[in-house]
């Protein structure tokens, strides 16, 4: 009994471990040992100071040492890919969806949200499903977009999900779907989701971030709005945030089909059976190949 409690309290311990401080937003580009970057945060941790940025031609984030980054050449490419994205999604706004729904490529993309929850546990029969059918000695590609109350009220599965990336079973990017993703159902779409009066976007958005970080992993530049739900306002700020937003064409609760290309969003925490249940169905009827947004976004 008393190993079985110790177990769990350094699992507990893991996460949260290493708090950081002082999580602010920054802009600017610079170049290094022949890669553009783009600064999106800096922050404190163990007293030293850190920067999150992101590669603009690969669009992968990674984190720097501010001693790491003496010998930068500050610069204002707008040519690169990271660039050319931000200003795409930076026009023809709409209230649903928002975003990039499909690739022109013949891969599909899954992604799964992490929305919060009073259910026990995850949908962990489901990933053990996709691994057995489709593992073939590399990691397969999945984006989880992750709320910042999911994790804290489900730590052990959100380790596990962190172990099967470990195992390279699961190659896995990390988007931001809010710290609380607020919905009520009696309200209309326009007062719901983050369009709820008197929502902090700073606060929603930058503590998910936090929150993978002092758990040692790297937040992207993906988000996903809760319920798919913005407006132009909403969607500036996240556009000033350095973030590019995802949306789906394949929605599969919503009985949205497959194409070349689709991405593929399911909800990973058990609040929607219907479609965990047709992705089994329709997975293993065919072979997919599960690209990544990052490497295929253009």
């Amino acid at each position: 009994m008393k190993k079985l409690f110790f177990l769990i309290f350094c699992l507990s311990c893991m996460l949260y471990a290493t708090q950081i401080k002082q999580y602010k937003v920054v802009t600017g580009s610079f170049f290094y040992k022949d890669t553009y970057y783009s600064f999106l945060r800096s922050f404190y941790k163990n007293e030293k100071k850190y920067f999150l940025v992101v590669n603009e031609e690969n669009l992968k984030t990674r984190i720097f040492k501010l001693s790491e980054l003496s010998s930068i050449i500050l610069t204002d490419n707008t040519n690169t890919k990271y660039k050319k994205l931000l200003k795409k999604y930076n026009t023809s706004f709409k209230l649903q969806n928002f975003g990039v729904t499909s690739i022109k490529t013949n891969k599909v993309y899954l992604t799964a949200d992490l929305c919060p929850s009073s259910k026990k546990g995850y949908e962990d029969e489901f990933i053990k499903f996709f691994i057995s059918r489709y593992y073939e000695n590399s990691a397969l590609n999945i984006t989880f977009f992750v709320s910042g109350n999911w994790i804290k009220k489900h730590k052990d599965d959100f380790l596990e999900l962190i172990r099967f990336q470990k195992q390279n079973k699961l190659n896995i990017t990390w988007g931001n779907h809010t710290l609380t993703h607020y919905y009520n159902s009696s309200l209309p779409l326009n007062q719901n989701f983050l369009l709820k009066k008197g929502t902090n976007l700073k606060e929603e958005i930058l503590n998910v971030e936090k929150i993978l970080i002092e758990n040692d992993v790297l937040p992207s530049i993906l988000f996903r709005f809760p319920g798919l739900v913005s407006n132009e306002k909403i969607a500036k700020y996240v556009n000033t945030l350095g973030l590019i937003p995802v949306g789906s064409n394949a929605w599969l609760a919503k009985e949205q089909d497959i194409h070349d290309g689709s991405i593929i969003l399911i909800h990973g925490n058990k609040n929607e059976p219907l479609g965990i249940k047709k992705a089994i169905s329709i997975f293993k009827k065919n072979n997919f190949i599960f690209g990544s947004i990052l490497n295929d976004l253009k």
